[in-house]
């Protein structure tokens, strides 16, 4: 809860920011402009919309934590005021779009004013980019690209573009609520998809889990990229300005800023969920430092007052968010075989049709194929059993499921010696794809698992140099390798055989992490 509390408000603080202006017009002559002045009373309106759904959400959060202060607090009332506040946050996210096109559209007409009327007959070859001095106009603005020094010094084409940057550090606060929101839906997704037991439920949350990790992904790249081109606009700017105004200590010190910045986020890349929101988190204040040096060194009070302002308040987001992921899980139903004294099954408890698994593994043994269905007195009271219709019309009887080819075997061999069952073979599922194992050691050369093998080919072992192996490492190559055999060699272990290379390396590692004495080694064996 206290993670929500902590978003909410870094999402709330961080756009207020970003939209503070003055109410009072700053140039008394456009206030004869109809159109600039509606737009005033516009911004006036939504600021005061968006402070009253502020209050609502100030007060029902005031009102939550003294509530929750009881420890009578339930997930479902947890839940409800999340909603409740999250609705109230997508009202104040709407005012404040309406707000930022507003104050766009009252930027650009202030602009227009500035460029065509109040500097205009001042400025001659030496005010423009190129020429040797740089004259700093006395009247003063709070955004600190609207002072004369930035208006009358660069090319159309550079102002246009620094003006583009500005703009889209609004954009990248609605980028970073954007993200957050995802990732926390991408959190609620994969604790869902792990606490369900319905496989198709899961089907469905495990699409949806990967459809919002794409989606996450877009905003990334959005964020990743307005972030560099305001970086690149504003630092090429603000130096090309203070070299024309022969402020190279200055000059020298961002330069110096900016590659201790580069050197955070490369330090912290790949740590959190999203590398393109740490380098935004980690690199804004640094830009806001070196802008805040600008206005003090260019004497611009009234940006410097401003900016000074959004240093003490702002709040960025929180990066600092694990990655998630999600692996597949395996809704498989592994039972062993036992026995009753009649037969489980009858016409009110149908023989179900044996279950194929489109994904993962699992071991039954076949007690026998016939031409017509068999009477369930035949099969001595096991169960689970299972029928399956193949292409001939004959009907295969599978009793049991196991998770591994050894405990399929003991499940056989007690068959065998112990329930008087003739021949039962071990059949296995991968996939969706069955093997009767039996016989395939009946038909070619088999492996220790009694999986057949090619005449050619290459498999792995993982050798051990040990005097013995302890109950801890035989418990942990079981665990990470359970249908592997360990055999002695010599004065050395052997663990295999590996039909891929990576799974022998991946045990080599656990056992060289997990018992630093043991030297392990990967062999590789030609067929």
């Amino acid at each position: 809860m206290k993670k929500i509390y902590t978003t909410l408000l870094l999402i709330f603080a961080i756009s207020a920011i970003a939209l503070a202006r003055f109410e009072e017009p700053e140039f008394p002559a456009l206030e004869r402009n109809e159109r600039y002045m509606a737009l005033k009373r516009d911004n006036t309106r939504l600021k005061e919309m968006e402070d009253s759904v502020q209050l609502l959400i100030s007060e029902a959060r005031q009102e939550f934590n003294n509530y929750r202060e009881t420890d009578s607090v339930t997930r479902e009332q947890i839940d409800h005021f999340t909603s409740f506040v999250l609705s109230l946050e997508q009202e104040v996210f709407d005012i404040r779009q309406q707000r930022g096109d507003v104050i766009i559209e009252l930027n650009n007409l202030e602009q227009e004013y500035i460029l065509t009327h109040m500097y205009a007959p001042e400025r001659d070859s030496s005010s423009v980019k190129g020429g040797a001095d740089i004259i700093e106009a006395p009247i003063q603005h709070r955004e600190l690209i609207k002072n004369s020094i930035f208006c009358e010094n660069l090319s159309k084409e550079d102002y246009e573009d620094l003006e583009i940057a500005v703009a889209e550090e609004q954009e990248m606060m609605t980028l970073c609520d954007e993200y957050t929101t995802l990732y926390n839906n991408l959190a609620s997704t994969a604790r869902n998809y792990m606490e369900t037991s319905d496989e198709v439920v899961a089907d469905s949350l495990y699409n949806a889990f990967f459809a919002l990790k794409d989606e996450m992904s877009g905003v990334e790249e959005d964020i990743d990229d307005t972030w560099t081109h305001i970086l690149d606009t504003k630092y090429y700017v603000y130096g090309y300005i203070l070299e024309k105004s022969n402020r190279t200590a200055l000059l020298e010190s961002s330069s110096s800023q900016l590659s201790e910045m580069n050197h955070r986020s490369a330090a912290e890349e790949g740590l959190y969920a999203s590398d393109a929101l740490m380098r935004y988190v980690v690199g804004h204040p640094t830009l806001l430092d070196f802008e805040i040096s600008i206005a003090r060194e260019l004497e611009l009070t009234e940006a410097l007052d401003s900016l000074l302002d959004v240093h003490k308040s702002i709040v960025m987001p929180e990066y600092r968010n694990e990655p998630l992921n999600l692996e597949r899980r395996l809704f498989i139903e592994y039972e062993p075989i036992t026995f009753g004294s009649t037969s489980f099954y009858n016409n009110n408890n149908p023989l179900p049709e044996v279950k194929v698994y489109e994904r993962g593994t699992i071991y039954r043994i076949l007690l026998g194929t016939f031409r017509a269905k068999q009477s369930m007195s035949i099969f001595k009271g096991a169960k689970p059993l299972f029928i399956a219709q193949n292409e001939e019309g004959h009907y295969s009887y599978y009793a049991g499921g196991y998770a591994t080819l050894k405990e399929a075997q003991e499940a056989q061999l007690m068959l065998k010696e112990k329930r008087g069952f003739r021949r039962p073979e071990v059949c296995r599922w991968r996939d969706g794809e069955m093997t009767n194992i039996d016989k395939m050691e009946d038909e070619g050369e088999n492996d220790e698992n009694g999986e057949n093998v090619d005449i050619v080919g290459h498999r792995y072992i993982v050798m051990l140099e040990c005097e013995s192996i302890s109950d801890a490492m035989r418990d942990t190559i079981t665990n990470a390798a359970p249908e592997k055999m360990i055999s002695r060699r010599g004065s050395q272990f052997a663990i295999g055989t590996f039909t891929e290379q990576t799974e022998a390396e991946e045990l080599r590692l656990l056992i060289e992490e997990s018992f630093p004495d043991v030297k392990a080694s990967v062999v590789e064996l030609e067929l």
